[in-house]
């Protein structure tokens, strides 16, 4: 029977007392670059952020030899055509590169009084449709656009969200990319013993948050996925389906600088029918299913480069492959 798959304990050390002096150190200087990068990029305006970005990007896509190559393969599997599949690489550089600087500036703008500025909310009456019951509820997500950003400005709306996060190695940096969710009221469960809390927050009538489009080895269920089987973690389906809580899968996307949208899909959930491993097969292959039809309407802003199809179904791990128009199509 499905279970909602724990990942390891944290490593031990995780926790700056527990560290050796000279690690402690290191982690501190890994930490000192992105605060002091959040510092200089409050001090500039605007046309100078979104210069910085697009040159970030362009910059990352022409040296990132590990990750452009795989982008242009799953896409050209995804039965895009090499040159345009070069082509949404560079966009998904790019973009990445401005959501992520646009997002550090964003966490200390963004405020109750002035959102609206920055984020179009959609679908709001879906959720709070879904909220009535009181069992609480489950976002599931695609890392597409700007989720941290919509987390952030759904709990500023009063909206109690816990997110299940994967910690980083280093303390110091983890705490300081979770601050943000935290001061504006967001939880957050790290993975190792955190989706029994997910759980009891959800029935307690919490928002669960749960990004669930990376592969997920052989604790996953395959679904179909561009073509493809892709091993899909069953967490939120299984959630769902143990406290009867409402499964909402969400978007999000740039529209402009400074400027996204987040909001709910309204698909209707397959209709549940007791038997547990077929609903949440069902369930993972229909919000799948939805993640596949938002990214192909701006595949720019989806994260390629993970290895999505890295796992098959016989338990065998597929081996990177250049794009069937041959390694010219990469390096063009």
């Amino acid at each position: 029977m499905a279970q909602p798959p724990e990942a390891a304990p944290a490593r031990r050390g995780s926790r700056p007392d527990d560290m050796p002096p000279l690690v402690r150190a290191a982690y501190w200087l890994q930490y000192a670059g992105p605060r002091l990068a959040v510092s200089l990029l409050l001090g500039m305006g605007d046309p100078m952020l979104r210069g910085l970005s697009k040159l970030s990007g362009r910059i990352a896509f022409r040296v990132d030899a590990r990750h452009r190559p795989r982008a242009i393969e799953h896409l050209v599997a995804a039965g895009y055509e090499p040159r345009r599949a070069r082509q949404i690489t560079r966009h998904m550089f790019e973009h990445f590169a401005s959501s992520i600087i646009e997002g550090m500036v964003l966490r200390r703008r963004v405020a109750k009084e002035n959102w609206p500025k920055y984020v179009r909310l959609e679908g709001r009456e879906i959720l709070d449709e879904a909220l009535k019951s009181g069992r609480g509820a489950i976002f599931v997500g695609a890392h597409q656009g700007s989720w941290e950003l919509a987390g952030i400005v759904m709990n500023l709306l009063g909206y109690p969200l816990t997110s299940i996060a994967r910690p980083f190695r280093n303390p110091f940096v983890d705490e300081f990319l979770n601050s943000a969710r935290g001061a504006t009221g967001g939880k957050i469960v790290k993975q190792g013993g955190g989706l029994r809390e997910l759980m009891r927050d959800v029935r307690a009538g919490r928002i669960g948050v749960i990004l669930s489009d990376q592969n997920a080895g052989r604790d996953g269920v395959f679904v179909p996925f561009f073509g493809r089987l892709a091993s899909t973690w069953p967490t939120p389906a299984v959630i769902a389906l143990k406290t009867g809580c409402r499964l909402l899968p969400f978007y999000t996307y740039r529209e402009a600088p400074f400027r996204y949208v987040f909001g709910c899909h309204s698909d209707p959930e397959p209709a549940r029918t007791g038997n547990l491993d077929a609903d949440v097969k069902s369930i993972s292959a229909w919000y799948t299913a939805i993640f596949e039809r938002s990214i192909r309407e701006r595949p720019e802003q989806w994260l390629w480069a993970h290895r999505r199809w890295r796992s098959t179904p016989d338990g065998t791990r597929r081996t990177w492959e250049a794009p069937r128009a041959g390694p010219e199509a990469v390096r063009k």
